[in-house]
């Protein structure tokens, strides 16, 4: 039995999958929001095979297409599965071909022209889930819809290339900084003509996105991310009413983009008294995982450094006594530095994308380093460790500074984007 939409559907938001990751936790914060507003709320989600990581919002509405995508690989036969790689590759190239040997005919060809050339290009290159997703939304006929991240923002444009509904999509990194792999970039400037709203949740990503598709003839619109923290109580030494113990802390996926790596290194560099008192808490899972417990091990005693995996609401390790650090390669907005600096932390940040240092301001709401310095970024920690009134301050300023990141503050941005006005 196909999947459908509500008869009247207010707004669809489609992610690819339920796992951990920043885009998910805004999306279900904006799914929770207006369903609280009234609002008939759908989510979509395309992959199969993916852990559900985050809370739905009570009335929310899954269609999940992941199963459906799993089915078309059910027949465990050698010959079959054989015969689909085979096909699957062979078409895959021809688009790619297309792709290469009829570029300026394709970008040329406008939204709501040749639906069908639009839509065996993407499920030559990203398979099932293209169709499965054309279908429910054609024949559900949203409102309006709200994709987030590339891949799943050029499903959404496909999907929708020759039917009604606002499109509002949402990009979360800076294009010069994170790279797809051809063919997403020459599909991303054409079919991106399809969406009403090309959204950032930086100015910097904003500003990526403007420099490398200046033909984009649409809107581009800043679009940031809302921010949902506990009140926070302190006491005069920077320390929380409740818990008073230190850390170091990181929250976010283990992947080389989080710099992770640079952060054990750092710590291992600081005094062995300081790290007695002081240990390393990660919060968080990623592929990098092993490799990083390795490294710790390698460089520190037993205990120091402390993996905690996934944690679904990670705002009770947000303690304002602790160091908030995330020595990015490169970043977007991470939703976790906003709950530190919203709890009061103090915060450590690089310097290696605009979007952590439009709220972290070097010496006022944080400390900024230079990405890939490793000691440099110990010399923070130990700074910050040993001098109770900076942490207190610069966590204060943070606190202070997040208000305008609040729903209050950031409700008629978002409805004016996606048309809910009045």
């Amino acid at each position: 039995m196909k999947p459908v939409l509500p008869d009247h559907c207010d707004l669809v938001i489609v992610l690819p999958h339920l796992g951990p990751g920043g885009a998910q936790k805004v999306a279900l914060m904006a799914a929770d929001h207006f369903l609280r507003d009234g609002l008939n709320v759908v989510l979509v989600t395309l992959l199969p095979g993916k852990p559900v990581a985050h809370a739905l919002p009570e009335g929310l509405l899954w269609i999940d297409l992941g199963p459906k995508v799993a089915e078309t690989w059910s027949n465990r036969a050698l010959t079959a599965r054989a015969g689909r790689f085979l096909q699957g590759w062979s078409r895959r190239l021809l688009a790619w071909f297309a792709l290469c040997a009829a570029w300026t005919v394709l970008r040329s060809i406008p939204p709501g022209r040749f639906a069908e050339l639009v839509h065996w290009l993407m499920t030559s290159v990203s398979g099932v889930q293209a169709s499965l997703l054309r279908d429910l939304l054609v024949r559900g006929r949203p409102v309006r819809v709200l994709s987030l991240l590339t891949r799943t923002n050029l499903l959404c444009c496909q999907a929708l290339w020759a039917s009604p509904g606002r499109l509002v999509v949402s990009e979360r990194n800076d294009p010069r900084l994170q790279t797809q792999p051809f063919p997403w970039p020459r599909l991303q400037s054409w079919l991106w003509n399809r969406a009403d709203v090309i959204t950032a949740n930086t100015a910097g990503v904003l500003t990526g996105l403007k420099d490398c598709y200046p033909q984009r003839a649409g809107e581009f619109r800043l679009l940031p991310n809302p921010l949902i923290v506990a009140p926070v109580v302190v006491n005069g030494s920077g320390a929380t009413s409740g818990r008073s113990d230190h850390c170091f802390l990181a929250v976010c996926r283990l992947v080389p983009q989080k710099g992770i790596d640079l952060l054990v290194r750092a710590y291992a560099q600081l005094p062995d008294s300081l790290r007695v008192v002081w240990p390393l808490v990660i919060v968080g899972d990623g592929p990098d995982r092993s490799l990083l417990e390795a490294l710790a091990a390698s460089l520190l005693p037993a205990g120091q450094v402390q993996f905690l995996g996934f944690q679904a609401n990670p705002l009770g390790f947000y303690r304002p006594g602790s160091v908030f650090v995330l020595p990015s390669r490169f970043e977007g907005m991470p939703n976790a530095l906003l709950e530190a600096m919203g709890s009061g932390l103090s915060v450590i940040v690089s310097d290696a994308s605009p979007g952590p240092m439009e709220v972290v301001r070097h010496g006022e709401s944080g400390w900024v380093v230079p990405t890939e310095q490793v000691e440099l970024l110990s010399d923070a920690m130990l700074r910050l460790a040993e001098d109770d009134a900076l942490r207190l301050r610069l966590g204060s300023a943070a606190a202070e500074l997040m208000a305008a990141h609040t729903w209050d503050a950031l409700d008629a941005t978002w409805k004016n984007a996606l048309c809910l006005e009045g």
